[in-house]
């Protein structure tokens, strides 16, 4: 049968340029003798099991609970909670005051979306993902109906069309804005939303660093 394995060494040899030829990542075959010895070597780079993934996310926890960070994120998320729902404060406030109900409701969903990227863009995940969960409950708890709204996926697809690199830059925000708002060529409102995107950032950044974590 020695016609079997030649065969056997070939055809291993030719899948191998070929995988090397146009750059597969994907599984190599080690041969030694006939096909029982034939085993699967996974690819060097290989992504951790989401079971190693999982064990790392709950030692990060502990690690920053340990250091009083978990507490302080959901301090964070409370505080963003109440600057939120402030009768007249910066949501509703910065750069103009907004009577138009649509527009106020979509300052406030602007605003949420714009606390989550900060979030997630400056925060170790395990702290972002702490202060944006409280932050949700907290509205949830309070305003069930804008709760929804802010959480509408058709609704942030418009605003996660916008981003250019992941959570930390994004474009063209103030058209989304204005679009959403229901005027969609209004070159004011397309104004007041970059701007409120800037100052939304800002506000949300300001209220990290004045948390002082660890």
């Amino acid at each position: 049968m020695l016609w079997i394995a030649i065969l056997s060494i070939v055809g291993c040899a030719v899948l191998c340029g070929l995988q090397a030829k146009i750059g597969l990542p994907g599984l190599m075959l080690a041969v030694a003798g006939d096909d029982s010895d034939m085993k699967i070597v996974p690819p060097s780079g290989t992504e951790p099991s989401q079971e190693d993934a999982g064990e790392k996310a709950a030692q990060e926890f502990v690690l920053q609970k340990e250091n009083g960070n978990i507490n302080k994120a959901y301090a964070l998320g409370k505080r963003i909670a109440c600057v939120f729902f402030e009768e007249n404060g910066p949501v509703a406030t910065c750069c103009e005051i907004s009577l138009q109900p649509v527009v106020r409701l979509q300052r406030k969903i602007l605003f949420a979306f714009v606390e989550d990227a900060v979030l997630n863009a400056t925060l170790p995940s395990v702290l972002a993902e702490t202060a944006s969960q409280e932050f949700s409950a907290q509205v949830q708890q309070t305003d069930p109906s804008l709760y929804e709204k802010i959480n509408d996926s058709k609704t942030l697809s418009y605003y996660l069309l916008c981003a250019k690199n992941g959570r930390e830059r994004f474009q063209n925000i103030g058209e989304a804005f204005a679009l959403l708002c229901g005027e969609e060529e209004n070159a004011h409102l397309c104004s007041l939303g970059d701007q409120l995107y800037q100052k939304y950032s800002q506000l949300c950044s300001n209220m990290i660093e004045e948390t002082a974590f660890c």
